[in-house]
């Protein structure tokens, strides 16, 4: 199947989900409420920390704020696309649903992951990006191209290592029956990525970076802006990235050859 027929399939498929979703327009103010509260609540974490410190790792608090803002933009993408979808995957395979969704003619993993768009979502990354410009208008900086291209590949990349260590954690719903706690741990180690990874202790740090690539959901993206990274590391990120879907797909393959049906 080619990527313009895949294109059109997802446009079909969130065509129907966004006409499910302008039914409930009172949707729309309750997600935008929630994201004001939520990104005041993590900005009056960052001041209350400031209040002690000049620097959080190395970052001012305006800095701060550029990457309080793209960990919001990176949680709306989760939110909007990968929790409506890739959070029902231990349900299909305990239910047998993912049986239907093996015998269609689209890739099985395509499917389980961008059916559903949860659209009033799309507040969430429009509010975060509109903080982070802020946060680089308070600093008096104004990206250049070559900033922004680093800024958009970084993003990108943190986009899909995400979608990368979600889709691995609940593909071990194949081989376990108790994987939800996993995703309450994601969660948890997703939320250290509000905050710069210099600001933790470095065995902590080395986890979030080798191990667990929290870091580079939202350190190094904002730190293109920030001028704490790098062209050569959005590079590097888009690597990362590359890898962790490349060993997510071997993963997802495996469980799949395994996998007999929910009568099997």
């Amino acid at each position: 199947m080619s990527l313009g027929r895949y294109a059109r399939v997802l446009r079909a498929f969130w065509q129907v989900t966004v006409a499910q979703e302008l039914q409930y327009r009172a949707n729309f103010f309750a997600s935008l409420l929630n994201t004001v509260f939520w990104l005041a609540m993590a900005l009056l974490t960052a001041g209350v920390f400031f209040r002690q410190t000049n620097a959080l790792g190395g970052w001012s608090f305006w800095q701060v704020v550029v990457l309080l803002g793209v960990f919001n933009a990176v949680a709306g993408v989760v939110e909007a696309v990968l929790r409506p979808n890739i959070g029902q995957l231990v349900q299909h395979v305990r239910r047998g649903s993912l049986d239907l969704i093996l015998v269609k003619p689209v890739d099985a993993q395509f499917m389980v992951s961008f059916r559903q768009l949860v659209f009033w979502n799309v507040t969430d990354i429009v509010l975060g990006l509109g903080l982070s410009a802020y946060g680089l208008r308070q600093l008096h900086v104004v990206p250049t191209p070559v900033d922004g291209l680093a800024f958009f590949i970084a993003v990108g990349a943190a986009v899909a290592i995400v979608y990368a260590v979600w889709l691995g954690l609940m593909t071990l719903a194949f081989w376990f029956v108790a994987v939800e706690n996993l995703a309450v741990l994601f969660d948890a180690l997703y939320e250290t990525a509000r905050f710069p990874v210099s600001a933790y202790p470095p065995l902590l740090r080395f986890l979030l970076v080798y191990l667990v690539p929290i870091a580079w959901i939202t350190t190094v993206p904002a730190g293109m802006l920030t001028g704490h990274a790098s062209l050569l590391r959005a590079l590097e990120a888009a690597a990362v990235a590359l890898l962790a879907l490349g060993l997510t797909r071997l993963l997802w393959r495996t469980a799949l050859s395994r996998y007999t049906s929910a009568g099997g």
